[in-house]
C-alpha cells in the first residue's frame, strides 16, 4: 500500500488532485493508496512527525513555507520520499529538478500527466524487492539491492548493508532463495555477493565496496567478470 500526502492551500485544487488520484487508483486495478489532504505546510509538517508517506503531491505556492522548502524538509527526514509538484508557474522548475522531484505538473493538471507522474512512482516501488529478517529480536525490512553481501558464520549468516551488519540464523540456500535477484552471485557455499556492490575484480579475488575481499572460485573469473560489468554499468 502507498501512503500519499496532498498539500495545497486551495481546497479546490486539493480536491481536484484527490479526484485524479481516485481515478488513477481505479484505472490501475484498485491499487492500494491511502491519501491524506493538508491545506497548510505546518499541518503537513506536524503530520510527518508521526506518519511516514511514500509520495507527496505539493503545491509550490502554499503559505509562508513554499513547496520547494517543504520538500527539502521532507527529504531531510526521508530521503526516499517521492515528490510531485503542482503549480500554475514554471518558475521553480530548476529547484524541483535539483531535489530530484518525480514530476512538475502545471495547473490545470491534465489527467494524462498526473497518471504519468504516479506511474513513475509506483513502478519504482513495485520493482524494488525487499528482504525481511529478524536480528536481536527486531524485525528489519531492507531493499535487497542495498545488501552488499551475506557471509556464513557457522549456523548464522551475517548480512552486510553499508556500514551495518546483522546476524541471523538461517541457511545460505534459504537466503539465496529469498534474494531471488540475478545480481546476487554465490561465491562457493559460504558467501553470497551483490555484483552491483563489487568495487574491483581480479582473477584471484573480488573487492566489495567496504574493502572486504573474497576469493574467486577456480575457473569462474571470466563469467564473474562479465556479470560484474553487466550489473555495475
Amino acid at each position: 500500500m502507498f501512503r500519499l500526502a496532498i498539500c495545497d492551500d486551495e481546497k479546490s485544487s486539493a480536491a481536484e488532485a484527490a479526484e485524479l488520484l481516485e481515478k488513477y487508483r481505479k484505472s490501475r486495478g484498485g491499487l492500494e493508496i491511502k491519501a491524506d489532504i493538508f491545506y497548510t505546510s505546518l499541518d503537513l509538517l506536524s503530520a510527518i512527525e508521526k506518519n511516514v508517506y511514500d509520495i507527496y503531491i505539493l503545491d509550490i505556492y502554499i503559505d509562508r513555507i513554499n513547496g520547494i522548502e517543504l520538500a527539502q524538509t521532507i527529504k531531510k527526514n526521508n530521503e526516499d520520499a517521492q515528490i510531485i509538484f503542482m503549480t500554475s508557474s514554471n518558475a521553480f522548475y530548476k529547484d524541483a529538478f535539483r531535489i530530484h522531484a518525480v514530476h512538475y505538473l502545471e495547473k490545470p493538471i491534465l489527467e494524462e500527466d498526473f497518471f504519468d507522474a504516479l506511474d513513475r512512482v509506483c513502478a519504482i516501488d513495485e520493482t524494488d524487492a525487499y528482504f525481511t529478517f529478524r536480528d536481536s529480536g527486531q524485525v528489519h525490512r531492507v531493499l535487497s539491492s542495498d545488501i552488499m553481501y551475506v557471509e556464513s558464520e557457522d549456523h548464522y549468516k551475517r548480512i552486510v548493508i553499508g556500514q551495518d551488519s546483522y546476524l541471523i540464523r538461517s541457511t545460505m540456500q534459504e537466503i539465496k532463495k529469498e534474494l531471488d535477484e540475478p545480481y546476487f552471485y554465490e561465491l562457493g557455499v559460504k558467501c553470497l555477493v551483490n555484483l552491483k556492490k563489487v568495487l574491483k575484480i581480479t582473477k584471484d579475488y573480488v573487492v566489495m565496496e567496504d574493502g572486504k575481499e573474497f576469493n574467486v572460485p577456480r575457473g569462474k573469473y571470466r563469467i564473474l567478470s562479465e556479470m560484474v560489468l553487466k550489473y555495475t554499468f
